[in-house]
């Protein structure tokens, strides 16, 4: 029995602990993106030049930061690893989030750099 338990705690800190880190690489990528440095550069790539042509390149940040913090909490949630009420309302959120024009526009070019699932939940909001 000590066994068991012992090889579910390590499961479950090793699951924390991939988060937490995921969740400091995705707080530093948004602070990187969010200079003028990186977005002069980003602005020399066709892709991120039709990005920017839908909305301003920090408008672009602060969605793409909060797609991620979406698939984030989606992917906690999907392991059971955060109560049912706080998902509600970050699942609602998603949802008011899908009305706004901006958000979608972006979330209808950035979405298949995402996983299936998480699409797939998304676009049924």
């Amino acid at each position: 029995v000590s066994t068991i338990l012992l090889i579910i705690t390590i499961k479950k800190n090793r699951f924390e602990g991939e988060y937490q880190l995921y969740s400091r690489i995705l707080d530093a990528r948004t602070k990187l993106q969010n200079t003028e440095i990186f977005t002069d550069m980003a602005k020399e790539s066709s892709l991120y030049a039709e990005r920017f042509k839908l909305v301003e390149p920090r408008e672009y940040y602060t969605i793409i930061s909060l797609i991620d913090t979406f698939e984030f909490i989606y992917r906690i949630n999907k392991k059971k690893m955060i109560d049912k009420e706080l998902w509600q309302r970050w699942e609602n959120h998603a949802k008011s989030m899908m009305t706004i024009p901006k958000f979608k526009k972006i979330w209808l070019v950035t979405k298949g750099f995402h996983t299936r699932d998480f699409v797939n939940f998304m676009d049924s909001l």
